[in-house]
């Protein structure tokens, strides 16, 4: 059926052959992917979402030849480290070893008169204590002592002195540190006592000493045992040693320090 137009001279008729460019062959084939297709594909290869990893690339039959005198196939000479680390461990060792603190303690404290005095016209005595105290100290480096003494009589309060920061030396077996004592501070009442006892048969005087000492090792305290004993003071020779000439009531009785010195078990 005939549109009812007439073709203009070198133009074709709508009705006939159409004149579009041809499409490119296999547009229709499913194995040919769209744009969409490939940019989806393309996602899945880059971002890896949604599909199954890669396999691994296979493995190369490419061989490297190296000399045997390479220095990579040598043994490592681990001498050095084994060296190294054996020293460091020697050193946190000995460390260790000297410095962990090891117990300070006290022997017997040994207590003689230095000089004593008494005046029976006119009720007063004078009497001075040297207290001996032997401190152990079995640690390798320097300890520090310091506390307080106090002597009684009875149940009063004689005298008592303070004992400073001491210093112990290493590997102290003992340390002899002397106190002296001012035991002369009593109540009037107990002087007589006194008086009375050192003109009496046996002419001997009890006193009790008491003490509190700490021990300062590097960054740590430790409170020793605490001193509580009693020693005996002879009113006639001074405590065992020989007076001068003249009546010991007016006489001094100086100590003999140098007898005091030994440490075996009776140097007190």
């Amino acid at each position: 059926m005939s549109s009812g137009y007439t073709a203009l001279p070198s133009l074709t008729s709508p009705d006939g052959a159409s004149t579009a460019p041809p499409l490119p062959n296999g547009f229709d084939d499913p194995s040919h992917p769209g744009v969409r297709e490939r940019v989806a594909r393309w996602w899945k290869d880059s971002v890896g979402w949604g599909s199954p990893p890669r396999p691994p690339p296979p493995p190369s039959n490419y061989l490297t030849l190296i000399p045997l005198s390479d220095a990579r196939l040598q043994p490592r000479d681990t001498r050095l480290t084994v060296v190294f680390l054996l020293g460091f461990a020697l050193a946190i060792a000995g460390a260790v070893f000297i410095t962990v603190p090891r117990g300070v303690s006290i022997g017997e404290v040994c207590v003689r008169p230095s000089r004593m005095s008494w005046n029976t016209t006119k009720s007063t005595y004078q009497l001075k204590l040297l207290a001996m105290v032997p401190v152990y100290n079995p640690n390798y480096l320097k300890a520090h002592i310091e506390g307080e003494l106090r002597v009684l009589f009875y149940n009063t309060e004689a005298g008592k002195q303070s004992m400073g920061s001491v210093k112990l030396p290493a590997r102290s077996s003992p340390a002899i540190i002397d106190v002296t004592i001012d035991a002369s501070d009593v109540p009037s009442d107990y002087i007589l006592a006194i008086l009375s006892q050192c003109s009496t048969f046996p002419e001997v005087l009890i006193f009790f000493l008491q003490g509190n000492l700490t021990a300062r090792y590097l960054f740590q305290r430790q409170h020793l045992t605490a001193i509580d004993t009693y020693f005996l003071i002879d009113c006639r020779n001074g405590g065992g040693m020989q007076p001068d000439d003249g009546p010991p009531s007016a006489t001094p009785a100086p100590l003999a320090l140098d007898r005091l010195r030994g440490l075996d078990p009776g140097w007190c």
